[in-house]
């Protein structure tokens, strides 16, 4: 992976260029998963969020959270995380994807990756929709 025209190595310090063109692919992912996956029906609504840092002169990692809300139930809601970093970061959680910069090649591969993981997670949760709407779990409330 490359940033600012130079290649980056796992967990180093990365300059203010490299940073500030990682934020700029951020951006670019952020509207890629959201044209992929954001949508509302009568029931529920995806929503793609980017938590963008207060300090991203200097933050390098990059938090995205794909949130299905029920309409219906105020507390019910869905999320698959993803946590983008040049550094180690503990996951244990089947809804979450984290993705190390240095190991890939170009923001193509990374793209395709976190799409594939989060296509699954939709995928998932459309067939629990469709379930439930055979078979209700629960009580909804207003």
């Amino acid at each position: 992976m490359e940033l600012a025209g130079k290649k980056i190595a796992f967990d180093e310090d990365l300059s203010d260029a490299q940073i500030k063109d990682l934020h700029e692919h951020y951006n670019q992912l952020w509207d890629t998963l959201k044209k992929t996956f954001e949508f509302k029906d009568d029931k529920r609504q995806l929503q793609v969020l980017y938590e963008e840092a207060d300090n991203e002169h200097t933050y390098e990692s990059g938090y995205f959270v794909l949130q299905i809300r029920h309409f219906g139930d105020q507390y019910r809601f869905d999320e698959f995380n993803i946590t983008i970093n040049n550094r180690s970061v503990f996951n244990d959680n089947p809804d979450e994807l984290v993705i190390q910069l240095a190991k890939y090649d170009g923001w193509d591969a990374l793209t395709a990756d976190a799409v594939k993981h989060a296509k699954a997670w939709v995928d998932e949760m459309n067939k629990e929709a469709n379930k439930e709407k055979k078979e209700p779990k629960r009580e909804l409330t207003d």
